[in-house]
């Protein structure tokens, strides 16, 4: 197990990250799940050991700047190593500009972008000592195309995007490429949540796969494959790009009805 690589998974308890979690450990990468949901998290953590992988679960809020000092420096004092983060843990924050707050402003900016500025900075050491490393951002293809009330949530995420190309600038010296991944309709629990609030959910979700030349919305599992690629030696020559996953949604104007 020496040579094993170590990866680190932000809201790993479910959704996106989930399934990252998952894709890497099959991958054989050590993986600490880092989320707030202690019983959610601790279960994908006992799964992949199950499964014969190595994984623990660390509480802690990413939104919180000194958050990834303690969850970098658990990952050392346990494995050693770093050489893969993926910065998924986020907020789907949806306020119209009337009602929207100060202090939801800035909770949905430091979870959604200042973390992932923080996690590199935490880990650019440890994963340069690594021998280099892989950091993934998951974004949005909101950040381009967006809806009414999302105004922190689109900035946050356009932010990341420009983020994920500083950062490839500053640490792809040290041998640490920096990409990010903008999904579109993936299927997770805030989209389970979407469709509860509505009166006929199924005629939703129906009109929303319409909208993809694939037909259907997306799973973690396509984000996961995407991540894992990032991560991988296939990419070892990418870095700074935003890889979109998002079943052609965004490649086509709709035709007006």
């Amino acid at each position: 197990m020496s040579g094993q690589r170590t990866a680190v998974v932000t809201g790993g308890a479910s959704g996106i990250g989930r399934g990252c979690a998952f894709r890497l450990a099959e991958e054989s990468y050590r993986v600490a799940v880092v989320d707030i949901d202690e019983a959610g998290g601790r279960q994908v953590a006992a799964r992949i050991r199950e499964g014969g992988g190595e994984a623990f679960f660390l509480e802690a809020d990413i939104g919180e700047p000194d958050a990834f000092e303690a969850v970098v420096s658990a990952v050392s004092a346990r494995w050693g190593a770093l050489h893969v983060m993926v910065n998924n843990a986020g907020l789907d924050y949806h306020e119209p500009l009337p009602e929207m707050t100060v202090a939801a402003w800035d909770r949905c900016v430091a979870v959604d972008l200042r973390s992932a500025a923080f996690a590199a900075q935490a880990a650019s050491e440890i994963m340069e000592r690594s021998g280099g490393g892989s950091i993934i951002n998951i974004a949005s293809v909101m950040a381009w195309y967006t809806f009414p009330g999302y105004s922190a949530y689109t900035a946050s995420k356009a932010g990341l995007i420009g983020l994920t190309k500083t950062l490839s600038l500053e640490l792809g010296p040290k041998g640490i490429r920096v990409n990010a991944i903008a999904p579109g309709f993936i299927d997770t629990g805030a989209w389970e949540r979407v469709l509860a609030d509505l009166d006929d959910p199924a005629r939703f979700a129906a009109s929303v796969s319409a909208l993809h030349p694939l037909g259907r919305r997306g799973k973690p599992a396509d984000i996961a494959a995407a991540a894992a690629f990032l991560a991988g030696e296939d990419a070892s020559f990418i870095t700074g790009h935003t890889l979109v996953v998002d079943g052609g949604l965004t490649a086509q104007l709709r035709t007006p009805a």
